[in-house]
């Protein structure tokens, strides 16, 4: 048991401890962070007033930059923005993660001035996830185990149970006193009668 407990925490680990850097300043990037990782996507130097921008997954914007503030980030509980080197952070990665993301660069006046895409292919499955299922399946293995093993023993003891000699025969064992007396000292003799019953 302690073994299983070590190697889940180990597994743990594994799955919060890996870190991808990703390059998407460049055209047509692709990046394969593993699912549950965090991963660090370059999207720009550096994020001044003087540009705005708009990181788009399939119609969706995602991060949102005007006037040197952070307008939106729809995934602010697990990412965060780094405005002096224009990195963006994301964390506990999930397979929805996975996509085409667009970065739409705008000037001060709002004309756009480029745009950029990233292919972000999440790899595999966590293996917190994989612990968790195989952990899962070793325990319903064992109830059903347990369940056979106790079915069959019931079944034994049924069959114990039911297991006669076809003719049984039982002996009806009676003790009888008799009532005569030869003398004080003389023992009272007792008589025992012996019949038969039949199973049917």
């Amino acid at each position: 048991m302690a073994a299983r407990v070590g190697l889940l925490f180990v597994l743990i680990g594994v799955s919060y401890g890996n870190k991808t850097f990703c390059d998407a300043r460049y055209e047509e990037a692709e990046c394969f962070p593993p699912w549950g990782a965090t991963v660090f996507i370059h999207l720009m130097d550096e994020a001044s007033e003087k540009i705005i921008f708009q990181w788009i997954k399939e119609a969706a914007i995602i991060l949102h930059w005007r006037n040197n503030v952070l307008v939106t980030n729809t995934l602010e509980s697990r990412s965060g923005f780094i405005s002096n080197n224009g990195t963006f952070r994301i964390s506990n990665l999930r397979s929805s993660d996975s996509g085409e993301y667009t970065l739409k660069l705008f000037d001060s006046d709002g004309k756009a001035i480029g745009e950029r895409t990233l292919q972000l292919h999440i790899e595999g499955q966590s293996p917190l996830r994989i612990g968790a299922i195989c952990a899962l399946l070793l325990f319903s293995t064992h109830v059903v185990v347990c369940a056979i093993i106790i079915c069959v023993q019931r079944k034994k003891q049924k069959r114990k149970g039911e297991e006669r000699p076809a003719d049984l025969t039982y002996a009806d064992v009676r003790v009888v006193q008799q009532k005569e007396r030869k003398s004080v000292k003389q023992n009272i003799e007792e008589e025992v009668e012996y019949s038969q019953i039949k199973n049917k």
